[in-house]
């Protein structure tokens, strides 16, 4: 016999970790409160059939001890040995369609043979096709008396509302890696198995918390009654902490050469185990520097980006592909993330200095649109003299543009196209030709607006002089 199903509950004392669950249930089998139809749901692994099973003999025990089963009478040994007629278990998985429920309402309605109450354990129950379960919900409507339906799942959501109301719903919990440790410990010490500490941690990782996947892994690990923590690393090609530290490292700092150190991984180690191993350690950061907002950020897209990659691995031809992809975003995308920032924070600042500057209303008159436009140079000649010295690197409509972009004001933009620039990186210098161009270019709301453009295309905060 499997260690599983050797250390297997079959009572309410050896349930462990579900102690509400079985508390309500022996409380209700005290005060004779049952009623017909229970729901236990949620994590696999965690004795939901098992459960199921004690439930069944407890209610239909002839010799109940502290309100658990005895173990010893014909209904519980008829239990152990399969011959109980009145106690039926069912796989919805392997019978979802209607005529199986059909078959089972045809039967239950039949007192039962030996037991105080007909019990019908559904396994899998969400398994069921809609018309299975209009079915079944006809009998939970009106049951007999003798009746009972103890359905089990993992997927709750899909099981219809309709059958959700006429049960009565356990939620069992998951079992934490301190309590799954101590079961493998005590499962350990009645079988005179030595293990360390290393080695179950390693189980209860890779059992994802899982009793069912614990118990199986710790029995095939089991060599000449020892499991020892190198051995596990040359038979499962699990990487020592320093490898998994020093490709992590890497990661952080963009390092290329981690992209050798995959190809050498790949070939030395299980690439599951390893990048599994890299999430735990990622956790255990990420746990450690809560209060750090930057690492939390850069931690949190790695393994973002590393669960997504785990899920495409399920259904992909070649899982090192899958893994390079998300390595390349790792140490590739974080610095496109870090330009993104630059830029979100350049436009806060934009928008704050537009934000400080309260446009005025451009109430212009005719005359004053006439002199923006059609002024005579004659009058104007002596004020743009022989210095207009054009920049190379400087580009007129960049910047006329990039104000307008900032907030449109289209006697502003205009007054800037007629006028002439003289730029030198330290200072720019506008030469208008009109009084009105000079009159708008001047104003402070517009200096801050040319300010500002000057700043998000060159970067530079440089002195502007209008002449």
């Amino acid at each position: 016999m499997t260690l599983y199903l050797k250390y297997r509950p079959i009572d309410f004392e050896s349930l462990v970790w579900q102690d509400f669950i079985k508390n309500t249930l022996k409380e209700a089998i005290k005060k004779d409160k049952l009623i017909w139809a229970y729901l236990f749901c949620w994590p696999r692994g965690t004795w939901k059939t098992s459960t199921a099973r004690i439930f069944a003999k407890a209610i239909n025990c002839l010799d109940l001890i502290n309100w658990n089963p005895c173990l010893k009478c014909k209904v519980c040994e008829g239990f152990l040995e399969n011959s109980l007629v009145d106690i039926i278990e069912i796989d919805a998985a392997s019978n979802t369609w209607v005529d199986n429920i059909r078959e089972i309402i045809e039967k239950a309605v039949f007192s039962p043979t030996f037991c105080k109450y007909k019990v019908y354990i559904i396994d899998e129950v969400h398994m069921l096709s809609k018309w299975a379960f209009n079915a079944l919900l006809k009998i939970l409507e009106e049951p007999p008396k003798h009746l009972k339906f103890i359905l089990a799942t993992t997927e709750k959501h899909k099981i219809p509302e309709t059958i959700l109301s006429r049960c009565q719903i356990y939620d069992f919990k998951s079992i934490n890696s301190i309590d799954l440790t101590n079961r493998l410990k005590f499962i350990a010490k009645n079988e005179n198995i030595l293990v360390d500490e290393k080695s179950l941690e390693f189980i209860v990782k890779q059992a994802k918390w899982w009793l069912r996947n614990a118990i199986s892994l710790f029995e095939q690990l089991i060599v000449n009654d020892e499991i020892k923590y190198d051995t596990i690393i040359n038979n499962y090609w699990i990487p020592t902490s320093d490898i998994i530290s020093n490709f992590y490292t890497k990661i952080i700092n963009n390092d290329n050469s981690v992209i050798n150190d995959f190809d050498s991984i790949s070939n030395d180690f299980n690439l599951q185990l390893f990048f599994k191993e890299l999430l735990f350690y990622i956790k255990d950061i990420l746990l450690e520097n809560l209060n750090n907002k930057e690492v939390l950020d850069k931690n949190i897209f790695i393994l973002e980006t590393l669960s997504k990659a785990f899920y495409d691995s399920k259904n992909s031809f070649d899982e090192k592909t899958i893994f390079l992809i998300w390595l390349l975003k790792c140490i590739e995308l974080k610095e496109v993330k870090k330009d993104i920032n630059k830029e979100t924070k350049i436009k806060e600042v934009e928008e704050k200095t537009i934000n400080t500057i309260k446009p005025k209303e451009e109430n212009l008159t005719d005359n004053d649109l006439f002199d923006i436009f059609w002024e005579e140079e004659s009058q104007v000649e002596d004020k743009i003299e022989e210095k207009e010295v054009k920049n190379s690197s400087f580009d007129q409509e960049k910047l006329i543009n990039e104000v307008k972009n900032l907030w449109w004001k289209w006697a502003l933009t205009m007054s800037l196209r007629g006028s002439s620039f003289n730029f030198d990186f330290k200072k720019l210098t506008i030469f208008t030709k009109t009084k009105m161009s000079l009159k708008q270019i001047s104003s402070n709301d517009n200096i801050a607006l040319i300010t500002s453009a000057m700043e998000k295309i060159w970067f530079l905060n440089i002195n502007i002089e209008v002449k």
